[in-house]
């Protein structure tokens, strides 16, 4: 920029056009052709100091701000972290669940052809086409049941068996009221036996991926027996959403705390003490933590909750 520049020449011509003026005005007066001359001389020296002085100053510039550091660091955004879907350990014709390696190391599936032998045949002895799920390797070996999973059509049970029909329709009102265990209660179950259910015990109703159900700890006899570890199972008994499948588990369990084998030596006093025996035994089992049975009841309960059936 040359603006001290600018300024002086302008200070320049203002002053010589005043001279002038002034110079005009001179002359026409007495004596002012000498007073013309002293003036110009006193005017030349003004300037020459004013040039002086304007040339010593520097011309300013107004601060410049400092131009500021441009961030250039490059952000790379990360990857979002994909959760892949749990895949079910067991999937089959629609219906698919998934179990603890602490329960088993497999299943074997198989679909049962149906039969019906009317309802003069013994309990259990018809049934509809159903799907069956066993175990390899199952937590529990030596055991009266063997451990099963069952998959029935309701509608086509109904419509070969009165009996079966009644037990959907009790599973069905017992959903809605709920009702406790006891040496006296009769939850419903499925597949009929020729022996009566003993008690029950450790209720819990909770759902499945599909519908609900109840689950419990048994026994079935045709007698009293002491309650062991030879006899004694968990069963979920389940209703899908729409009614059309029922499920049914018959998985054994057992616990440190009873014997392997119930011994009776006396059993007319066995059975006269049944109703105090039996009362204590099942205080006993609601006691326990569902961790200390084998297979664990809670590990169980997941694998019954995880089933989803689609069909």
């Amino acid at each position: 920029m040359n603006k001290p520049l600018h300024s002086l020449k302008f200070f320049l011509f203002a002053l010589l056009t005043m001279i002038l003026a002034s110079l005009a005005c001179t002359i026409n007066t007495p004596g002012g052709t000498q007073d013309v001359e002293l003036s110009i001389q006193q005017t030349l020296v003004s300037l020459q100091q004013t040039q002086i002085a304007m040339g010593e100053q520097k011309p300013t510039f107004p601060p410049q701000e400092a131009p500021q550091e441009q961030n250039t660091e490059i952000v790379i955004p990360q990857p979002t972290e994909v959760i892949e879907p749990e895949v079910p350990d067991v999937s089959y014709e629609g219906i698919s669940f998934s179990f603890d390696p602490a329960i088993a190391q497999g299943t074997f599936i198989v679909t049962i052809p149906g039969q019906n032998l009317g309802e003069e045949s013994m309990p259990g002895e018809t049934y509809p086409t159903h799907f069956q799920f066993t175990f390899e390797n199952y937590a529990v070996g030596d055991h009266f049941h063997t451990p099963i999973i069952r998959i029935y059509p309701v509608e086509e049970y109904r419509a070969i068996s009165t009996g079966a029909s009644n037990i959907i329709a009790e599973l069905q009102q017992a959903l809605i009221n709920r009702p406790g265990g006891g040496d006296m209660s009769n939850l419903p179950f499925l597949p009929m036996w020729n022996a009566a259910q003993v008690f029950t015990a450790n209720v819990e109703y909770f759902d499945f991926q599909s519908g609900s159900g109840v689950r419990y700890l048994t026994m079935y006899g045709q007698a009293l027996y002491p309650v062991d570890n030879t006899n004694l199972f968990y069963t979920y008994q389940g209703l899908t959403q729409d009614n059309r499948y029922y499920i049914t588990a018959i998985l054994p369990v057992t616990h440190p705390g009873l014997p392997a084998e119930g011994v009776v030596d006396d059993w007319a006093a066995f059975t006269d003490n049944w109703d105090s025996y039996i009362a204590n035994t099942l205080a006993w089992l609601e006691a326990q933590n569902p961790a200390s049975f084998t297979p664990s009841l809670e590990l169980l309960d997941q694998m019954m909750a995880s089933f989803k059936i689609e069909r």
